[in-house]
């Protein structure tokens, strides 16, 4: 058998916990101050945003570029708002498309599509507005994608489809109020 003497053994199990300690409180540490650091990036990129700015416009696209994170996803939210808040219309699009592939989280691609939607039927671009909705395949948006349809059918001028539309999301919706928008949307075009 070996000679290895009781002590030793100890000593080194005890050196082994120890930098096992060490390591695992370090990459908890690191990994917080990591997060950190991306959360106050991400709100100095928030608060320096200024359209008139274009400086601060390639600060929030380079933020988002290195940032496929949340922090990249919400910065490209709110630089489209901006966007559309001076009717640049296309590159409010072209942001919210390009974080689209970056969120994991099928709820945030839905919500980040439904912006998309806004901002084509604002152009007036239905055709592509309902393409972008069909692409939302999940069951709990059914009665918000039906009742935007609705929209985009009168808007088309077609009545006999949008009330269709608004029905379905009627049948589908669980809030009084949104049941009771529907049926006012309804009766007006019947």
């Amino acid at each position: 058998m070996l000679n290895i003497s009781r002590k030793k053994v100890i000593i080194s199990i005890v050196i082994f916990l120890i930098f096992s300690i060490f390591f695992i409180f370090k990459r908890i540490f690191y990994k917080n101050t990591n997060t950190d650091l991306n959360a106050c990036r991400y709100e100095k990129v928030i608060q320096e945003l200024d359209i008139k700015k274009i400086e601060t416009l390639n600060n929030a696209k380079n933020f988002i570029m290195h940032n496929n994170n949340i922090y990249g996803i919400l910065t490209a939210m709110f630089l489209a708002k901006i966007y559309i808040s001076s009717n640049d219309l296309n590159n409010a699009f072209l942001q919210l498309n390009n974080v689209l592939h970056y969120s994991e989280n099928e709820e945030l691609k839905n919500i980040i599509k439904l912006r998309m939607v806004k901002i084509k039927l604002q152009k007036h671009e239905n055709q592509d507005a309902i393409d972008i909705l069909n692409s939302i395949k999940d069951i709990n948006w059914n009665h918000i994608i039906e009742n935007i349809k609705g929209d985009i059918f009168i808007d088309n001028k077609n009545k006999k489809q949008a009330i269709k539309s608004w029905k379905k999301s009627r049948t589908l919706e669980t809030s009084h109020t949104s049941k009771e928008i529907l049926n006012m949307k309804i009766s007006e075009f019947q």
